[in-house]
């Protein structure tokens, strides 16, 4: 009887052992899966600040070519008044000095033929800088839609480490329940191999002598 108890002893002794071992070893997986969890949210939050300021990157790119458009139309109407205003000053000096009109005509046309020159000239560099400004407004419309692309990427990024931060966060799940079922066969082991040392304890000592 004896050597059964010992047997019996003995096996508790290495079940309680192994489930310390496997306690151990799942208690180790779930430090590593929690730094890897971690990890992730941190790179999660960084990849939200990035979204963020590309988000606003883009936001202003668009409202600085609204401002220079903005600017270019006020330019040109303010062009396309002095210019008006430039030529009925020259029709009224016309019409008032009309007694003169043969000694000043080829003063006039000197002159009106310089405002033209001068209107052509304006127009003309107008129309230069119009089509630069067009010229950086398509650039800053790639540049937006390549920033757009990007968020896009960056979006789906964000996706595929959500599903990996649920992944790992199932698995996180089922550590913690082998560890729980762990622990318990742990304590009931423990529990028994109490019992059993208890047992011998409150045996009486003649019927130790008699085995």
């Amino acid at each position: 009887m004896e050597l059964d108890y010992s047997e019996e002893l003995s096996r508790c002794q290495e079940e309680v052992r192994r489930l310390q071992n496997t306690l151990a070893a799942a208690r180790e997986e779930c430090v590593c899966i929690s730094e890897e969890r971690l990890k992730l949210q941190q790179e999660n939050t960084q990849l939200r600040k990035d979204m963020d300021d590309l988000r606003k990157s883009n936001l202003i790119s668009q409202k600085k070519a609204k401002q220079q458009m903005s600017l270019l139309e006020q330019d040109y109407c303010l062009k396309e008044r002095e210019l008006d205003a430039q030529i009925r000053e020259l029709e009224e000096t016309a019409k008032r000095n009309s007694a003169d009109l043969t000694r000043l005509l080829t003063a006039q046309q000197k002159t009106t033929q310089r405002w033209k020159e001068q209107a052509k000239k304006l127009i003309q560099d107008f129309e230069i800088k119009t089509i630069n400004h067009k010229s950086e407004l398509n650039r800053l419309k790639q540049r937006s839609h390549e920033l757009e692309l990007q968020l896009e990427t960056d979006r789906a990024t964000l996706a595929e480490y959500q599903q990996q931060l649920a992944e790992y966060q199932e698995k996180s799940s089922r550590l913690q329940i082998r560890l729980t079922q762990a622990e318990q066969k742990a304590t009931t082991a423990t529990h028994q191999l109490n019992m059993i040392a208890s047992r011998q304890r409150k045996r009486p000592l003649g019927d130790t002598e008699t085995i």
